[in-house]
């Protein structure tokens, strides 16, 4: 094997995470209709206090992430803004009422579409009160992201946003975002981390999904032959 076939460019790397995805779930793509347009926004902000989540730019707030810390109180937050929209859930204790449904801390390359446990109410990312430990699935997390349902137009869209939570060092701003982005396609499942495929225009993929459907040892054989 080859240096340049053990280095692959990022952005390629997060599109064979979607096309891992697709393979595995049975889904028979052409090459063209494999490649999801995903639109994404690049950001480095701090949640202090409130930060509004426009996945689509189109001037309607899909979702509030709020961060709170008061005397001892502390939270952070990610609010439906629309009627409709929904978090990915995970049962979790997190909240002022030891909620079990909480936002979940998704890994880079996970599948966010329609099999993901979307709930409104997942809304609890971290929780603290001056008479008990702090909690929340959130807490400590680096560089996870956030699964998104919401609505254009009536369409059913996902998306994601990347965060990391650093509790205890910067009240009130308990959360960063990095980055966020959604697939166009009404539907259509976006993969935890894809920026879309800004870098790959060149990339021949008919040879990739073949190895993919051969699983491990095929994708082993297409980087030698790379």
């Amino acid at each position: 094997m080859t240096e340049q076939s053990q280095a692959l460019n990022p952005h390629f790397a997060k599109r064979l995470l979607a096309y891992a995805a697709m393979a595995g779930a049975g889904i028979a793509a052409s090459a063209s209709s494999a490649i999801a347009e995903v639109v994404y926004t690049p950001t480095h902000k701090n949640i202090d206090m409130d930060f509004y989540l426009d996945l689509n730019h189109d001037g309607i707030g899909d979702f509030h992430i709020h961060s709170y810390y008061l005397s001892g109180f502390a939270s952070l937050n990610v609010i439906p803004m629309v009627s409709g929209n929904k978090i990915a859930a995970v049962h979790h204790e997190c909240g002022f009422r030891g909620e079990s449904t909480a936002a979940a801390p998704l890994p880079l390359g996970a599948v966010i579409g329609p099999n993901s446990p979307f709930q409104t109410n997942a809304q609890c990312m971290v929780h603290e009160n001056e008479s008990s430990a702090p909690t929340g699935p959130w807490l400590g997390v680096q560089d996870h992201y956030l699964g998104l349902e919401f609505y254009i137009d009536g369409q059913k869209h996902f998306g994601w946003a990347r965060l990391s939570v650093q509790y205890v060092e910067c009240y009130p701003c308990i959360g960063r975002i990095f980055g966020y982005a959604y697939e166009t396609i009404p539907g259509k499942a976006i993969i935890a981390g894809d920026e879309g495929n800004s870098n790959t225009s060149e990339v021949s993929v008919a040879p990739v999904l073949g190895a993919l459907a051969a699983g491990a040892p095929g994708l082993k054989l297409w980087r030698r032959e790379d």
